[in-house]
């Protein structure tokens, strides 16, 4: 097996149907590059946790926690979209400010693990 052909083997993607109607491909991205690259710094990340593991009422957010966590979000985005309608996309800032906000909102989810990947013939 060439090096090209192992690399296509290990890229795992899925395709799903985002609640549009737009039919894309996904790959599950590495959260630890996106938290580099989205520059949430850890007492952030370890405040979400905490947030999660409460039960009813969140506290609020500083302004600052707020752009930290949607830069990460946006980073898992791009990331995460791979195709759309079958042809490779390479993503930008941009076309992710682009996305109809459940659309961006699934991408989200999938791309951080809050919701699992379709298996191979599952409807999504």
């Amino acid at each position: 097996m060439n090096a090209e052909e192992t690399l296509e083997r290990l890229r795992k993607r899925y395709d799903v149907t985002l609640p549009s109607g737009l039919n894309v491909t996904i790959r599950l991205p590495r959260i630890r590059d996106c938290i580099f690259a989205g520059n949430v710094p850890m007492p952030v990340m370890k405040h979400l946790q905490e947030i999660a593991t409460q039960n009813g009422e969140a506290p609020e957010l500083t302004p600052e926690e707020s752009a930290h966590i949607a830069r990460f979000q946006d980073e898992i985005v791009l990331r995460t979209l791979a195709a759309i309608e079958g042809e490779d996309v390479e993503m930008t800032p941009e076309a992710v400010a682009e996305l109809d906000q459940e659309d961006y909102d699934a991408l989200a989810e999938y791309g951080t693990r809050a919701k699992p990947v379709p298996k191979a013939g599952a409807p999504t």
